[in-house]
């Protein structure tokens, strides 16, 4: 079995009952991948074994002599639930003998799995693909997907996605974007994609990104592309999540013409602006992705704009 899987399966057990609807519908996607069910399935079923809460107990027991500092009771209660509980749920699955567990395998050879992926203007999706990789599109986005036994590879053809990738060693993960090539084992990191330019930031783990030279980026860190320019940020100062994720679009000294673009996906219509001088104002601020044209007026009333609401477009002026 999958310890990824099986990761993933205790995570969705722990959550189950506090899941909003945006993530109720991630985890019916994620479930609906035959070997994402059995794995939920065989871990739900076994934490209500004897055998489980023995070795629960015995964790527990040894988290408390390995700390050397003392804990409040409620910090210990939080680090046996989401540590320790977990590690002995996945320990505990994943040393069963062979003939309790049993996967099913994700191809042969000779098939592949294919997907294409679109996400509508003004809508984020998400997709739990059949090696348990989730996908996080964000809106007006689309991927081409091909997965077989010896390799997973995605072509990222427009927009942005947050890709959470399952580790499997004997499979690397590559997303062609662009010009550029990122190759993972396992890892979460984000892809901006847009005509001018490619943003990658890294949340987990370690990617490999070809671009006319070779660049490993680690947690933490990010690589802009514009052209043949490559500019890497060694402390991009990323939260937990992409802020779009959560429907906000954060710009910190973001070239207006980047903050339009990444709009852009939300709006009915084009915005157009009236000069280059214009698509250089740096922006600063946090704008709501679920009402975009709100977004789009406080941007021209914070630096004294006119927005112009035409038949076929926006128009940004002085």
């Amino acid at each position: 079995m999958n310890k990824h899987r099986l990761e993933q399966a205790a995570d969705w057990l722990d959550q189950e009952q506090e899941l909003n609807e945006q993530q109720q519908s991630e985890f019916k996607q994620w479930l609906a991948v035959p070997e994402n069910a059995s794995a939920y399935q065989k871990m739900k079923g076994v934490m209500a074994s004897d055998e489980l809460t023995q070795a629960l107990n015995h964790s527990a027991e040894q988290t408390v002599v390995n700390i050397k500092r003392p804990l409040k009771v409620t910090s210990y209660l939080a680090l046996a639930a989401s540590v320790t509980c977990l590690g002995v749920l996945v320990y505990f699955m994943t040393s069963m003998q062979p003939e309790q567990l049993r996967d099913v395998p994700v191809a042969a050879t000779s098939n592949v799995y294919q997907l294409e992926l679109e996400s509508p203007l003004a809508q984020r999706s998400s997709k739990v693909l059949i090696d348990g990789t989730q996908l996080h599109l964000n809106a007006n986005s689309a991927v081409q997907i091909q997965q077989n036994s010896a390799q997973r590879h995605v072509k990222l053809t427009s927009g942005q996605v947050y890709f959470d990738v399952a580790k499997d060693a004997t499979r690397p993960f590559v997303i062609d974007v662009g010009q550029a090539k990122v190759t993972v084992l396992g890892t979460a990191f984000d892809i901006d994609y847009t005509t001018s330019h490619t943003t990658i930031r890294v949340y987990e783990g370690h990617v490999k990104v070809q671009a006319g030279q070779s660049i490993e980026l680690t947690a933490g860190q990010s690589l802009a592309i514009s052209g043949d320019k490559l500019q890497i940020d060694e402390d991009a100062h990323l939260g937990m999540l992409p802020s779009w994720r959560s429907g906000w679009l954060e710009a910190d000294d973001l070239p207006l013409a980047q903050v339009v673009e990444k709009l852009q996906r939300y709006l009915p219509k084009p915005v157009a602006l009236s000069s280059s001088e214009l698509a250089a104002i740096p922006i600063v601020g946090r704008f709501s992705l679920d009402d975009p044209q709100q977004a789009l007026a406080l941007l021209a009333s914070a630096h004294q704009l006119r927005l112009l609401d035409e038949s076929n477009q926006f128009v940004l002026q002085r």
